[in-house]
């Protein structure tokens, strides 16, 4: 990747306890980060619809979100008291080929962090589809010249990381492990393939889980569809 910047690199942060920690790390990078906090499920929505349309993604060689919520297993919750959330699945979807051509073929990096709401405390238990006249205008227009189609669901890291919400309760201004040790990994080792550096991340977290109580466990999941090794700098 040659690119300066290296890509877009955006922020949903809706805990605010590791704020300065994932933008250094992502400036340090050669990422222009956009960051956002506290945001509802509408606007986190709004959000990722606006960046996905970005103009600026054909100039540039890859896409990175961090996005830090209050959630279900499978869904985020932004700031929403109401517990509707909006589906990991749907927000994977956006980035898609299909719907945003600029960045097919392209290194799509998401790290989430989710602390896991129990379903009795959530007190609506739907959940958002994201759809809507602006994502068909941009799937309507998408054909891939050429005899070589990418595959719209190709060039993903999707690497998830779940807590109890318990842990916020307990230590409101805690920040996550998980961030904390994927921020030492990038910043410190950045000449190593990222799926490596995933690796260690994994031990890391597991030697965490290993000396504290269930309810301060984290567990990390990770899936890819890269189609090449990924290195984030060579300086």
């Amino acid at each position: 990747m040659q690119s300066k910047p290296l890509g877009i690199c955006l922020i949903i942060d809706c805990i605010g306890n590791d704020k300065d920690l994932l933008q250094d790390t992502f400036t340090s990078l050669g990422f222009e980060v956009q960051y956002f906090r506290y945001l509802s499920v509408d606007g986190i929505i709004q959000i990722l619809h606006q960046v996905a349309c970005m103009p600026q993604h054909q100039n540039y060689d890859s896409f990175v979100c961090v996005l830090v919520s209050r959630g279900g297993s499978q869904s985020v919750f932004g700031v929403d008291q109401t517990r509707s959330g909006c589906p990991l699945d749907q927000i994977r979807r956006m980035f898609m080929g299909d719907l945003c051509p600029s960045l097919l073929g392209k290194p799509k990096l998401f790290f989430i962090q989710i602390y896991v709401v129990s379903e009795d405390q959530q007190e609506v238990s739907s959940l958002l589809e994201v759809d809507g006249a602006g994502m068909n205008i941009v799937e309507s227009k998408v054909r891939q010249p050429g005899p070589c189609m990418v595959h719209r669901e190709a060039d993903f890291l999707w690497s998830l990381c779940r807590a109890d919400v318990a842990l916020l309760e307990q230590s409101p201004c805690s920040p996550s492990v998980y961030l904390q040790c994927l921020s030492q990994k990038l910043q410190q080792e950045r000449k190593r393939p990222l799926l490596d550096l995933h690796i260690e991340l994994h031990s890391k977290v597991y030697d965490w889980n290993s000396r504290v109580s269930a309810k301060e466990k984290y567990s990390v999941w990770l899936q890819h569809t890269l189609r090449k090794k990924l290195i984030l700098s060579c300086k």
